[in-house]
């Protein structure tokens, strides 16, 4: 699978058939957003919080915001017209640590695979160019991701552990007025 930046040359009546994965688009947001919930549904995510239009707008429009700046990098695999698997990385800023000197750190999120195109290591594809980028092109110290159980074989084969301290979350109070 060969990485192309942008868009191929792919004439609109006869879409190429092996998969290939380039860099997103604005004309990918649909299938991200259809990607991001497939990722959510494998986390384990309520059925009735993915139907709440608030997030679908608020990432619809981070997606179209962070499509193409710099310390974003969102790669599709695209087969038969159709995207198939997703991937995004980011480099964050925070104050520097031992493990971060520079407080910059890549955050790997977004990575999902449509069902019929699993098993054909797309994910991996994916997964290799986002850390290839965040190793050689950006100035992250570490980079970090939350694993599925069934996703945590591949980020283990490339590298990945689990951290000595688990995330804790704390979601903001709704108000009650």
């Amino acid at each position: 699978m060969k990485m192309l930046g942008g868009r191929p040359p792919v004439s609109a009546s006869v879409p190429r058939m092996d998969p290939h994965l380039r860099l997103a688009t604005r004309d990918d947001v649909d299938a991200l957003m259809g990607l991001r919930i497939l990722m959510f549904e494998a986390m384990g995510t309520p059925p009735a919080a993915l139907e709440s239009p608030e997030w679908r707008d608020a990432a619809r429009t981070w997606f179209e915001r962070r499509i193409s700046t710099e310390d974003t990098r969102i790669l599709v695999v695209e087969e038969g017209g159709e995207v198939v698997a997703s991937g995004l990385a980011e480099v964050l800023a925070t104050i520097p640590a031992p493990s971060m000197p520079r407080g910059r750190s890549g955050f790997v999120s977004n990575v999902a695979t449509l069902p019929h195109a699993r098993g054909r290591g797309l994910a991996r594809a994916v997964m290799t160019e986002l850390v290839r980028w965040l190793d050689e092109e950006t100035d992250a110290d570490r980079i970090d991701l939350a694993a599925t159980t069934e996703g945590a074989p591949l980020y283990r084969s490339l590298g990945f552990d689990a951290a000595a301290f688990p995330t804790m979350r704390r979601p903001k109070p709704v108000s009650v007025t």
